[in-house]
């Protein structure tokens, strides 16, 4: 007997067939070979009930087709033979995709709580560099607007304090915003130089 029969018969019995089932996919194979196999693997009626806790529910035509894969890629046809091996490459690109799968949803999984645990620390930073004043993000990290007229003029005004030219109206140019997100961290440097 070889290996690939003898690894069907131990699937077959692993996932509950009876000897009758198996002899039906391997009609080669003789019921005291299939003994002999089940005695030397553990899987005779006695191991089976020691464990019975143990062995999951297996669809049995799940173990049809295995029975039929090893028959196939033993088979004395060279069709049989080279379907078995299409089957069974079919069989392994499945479980592979299966496992990218999973390895994509963990890696999502991990960035999402890589962003939320961010977001997290980027509010405690601004928290602790405002001296424990709540606050809302500025331009500088998220590339949004400063809230409100009286917090534009606000920045506006300290720039200018600055030495930074800035507009009385309009956007506030994004060197500007980097300065005053960064204020907190080191001594403003002017970007540029009002003209007078």
């Amino acid at each position: 007997m070889n290996d690939a029969y003898r690894a069907a018969i131990v699937d077959m019995l692993n996932n509950g067939a009876t000897v009758d089932d198996i002899r039906a996919q391997l009609p080669d194979v003789t019921t005291g070979e299939i003994a002999a196999i089940a005695e030397t693997e553990g899987l005779t009626q006695a191991h089976r009930k020691a464990s019975a806790s143990q062995i999951p529910d297996v669809d049995p035509q799940l173990a049809r087709a295995l029975g039929a894969l090893a028959w196939g890629e033993n088979s004395h046809t060279a069709c049989i033979r080279n379907l078995a091996v299409r089957t069974r490459a079919g069989l392994n690109e499945l479980q592979q995709l299966q496992r990218d799968a999973a390895a994509i949803e963990k890696a999502e999984q991990e960035v999402a709580e890589a962003t939320q645990t961010l977001t997290k620390a980027q509010a405690k930073l601004r928290h602790l560099e405002n001296g424990g004043k709540a606050t809302k993000p500025t331009a500088g990290a998220s590339g949004q607007c400063p809230d409100g007229k009286r917090q534009r003029n606000e920045i506006r005004a300290w720039a200018r304090a600055q030495g930074m030219a800035v507009s009385q109206v309009g956007s506030i140019p994004k060197d500007v915003m980097d300065t005053w997100n960064n204020r907190h961290r080191k001594a403003a440097v002017p970007a540029q130089r009002q003209v007078g």
